[in-house]
């Protein structure tokens, strides 16, 4: 049927891909649905889907490896975009819609103008939104961080602050932290991990569990001896700490933190 009624399709509806690549673009990240750890479009998970063929052709990719055995041929939609220009695809699993395959759209390496589709040998499961998944939850400081704040094992409590039992949906209780200059503005704040670790526990109305705060080696280079605040953030469910925790940075704080050099070796032996 690509010759047939889908290609009829197409010029009803308008160039549907262009216009998928574009769903979503001014909901916030942390309100659009996720698959897996990938944010997506808005809508794009309510979109019909097309043949595997179909979506390869219209957007210009060239297939590299072998598509799994148990990937679907059809369903397929943009699911993630940059700028317009399509960077992620997926399908739902035929015997599970629940869980997802996606195809991962890139420039090949060779050829910067040529853009590459490959396919994930496994799924990833449908999520709601970080924001939905949060629901209840706050970050809190424990008195013995305020009081006593120490830079090499900062705590904090995730909180359950609604009325219902929070359970987890494949999340982790992974909390980084920047600095910022009192009075500054709002610091950015970068950060890499592997998901999955912090595991995520349920928690009932007014538990709370107690986790290590990650300041990431990178930031140091910018810190300067004086007073800051540290800025929590929980990564997975985008919850940001209210009251940010004011602490001192000495210079010798500042020395043992910052990244190390490798050690020069030895200088090649002469000629």
């Amino acid at each position: 049927m690509v010759g047939g009624e889908e290609f009829r399709v197409f010029v009803v509806l308008g160039e549907p891909f262009s216009r998928a690549c574009k769903h979503g673009a001014m909901d916030p990240l942390d309100e659009r649905p996720q698959i897996g750890p990938i944010t997506i479009n808005t809508g794009s998970l309510d979109d019909a889907g097309w043949e595997l063929a179909t979506i390869v052709s219209e957007l210009g990719l060239q297939l590299t490896g072998e598509l799994p055995v148990a990937a679907p041929h059809e369903g397929w939609r943009v699911l993630t975009s940059n700028e317009g220009e399509a960077t992620v695809i997926g399908a739902p699993d035929e015997e599970n819609p629940q869980e997802w395959w996606l195809g991962q759209i890139s420039h090949a390496q060779t050829d910067p103008s040529t853009r590459t589709l490959n396919v994930d040998s496994t799924t990833l499961p449908r999520r709601r939104s970080r924001k939905d998944r949060s629901t209840g939850l706050m970050l809190r400081w424990p008195e013995v961080t305020r009081s006593e704040p120490d830079l090499d094992l900062l705590a904090i409590d995730v909180v359950n602050a609604g009325s219902e039992r929070w359970l987890p949906q494949g999340d982790s209780f992974l909390v980084f932290a920047a600095f910022r200059q009192l009075g500054g503005p709002v610091p950015p704040l970068y950060y890499a991990y592997v998901a999955g670790q912090t595991p995520a526990l349920p928690l009932d109305p007014g538990e709370y569990a107690r986790v290590r705060v990650i300041i990431d080696a990178g930031q140091w280079a910018a810190v300067q001896p004086g007073r800051y605040e540290v800025h929590a953030f929980l990564v997975d469910l985008s919850v940001h700490v209210t009251d940010p925790l004011v602490v001192g940075v000495t210079a010798h704080d500042v020395q043992r933190h910052l990244p190390r050099r490798p050690v020069p070796g030895p200088p090649p032996p002469p000629r």
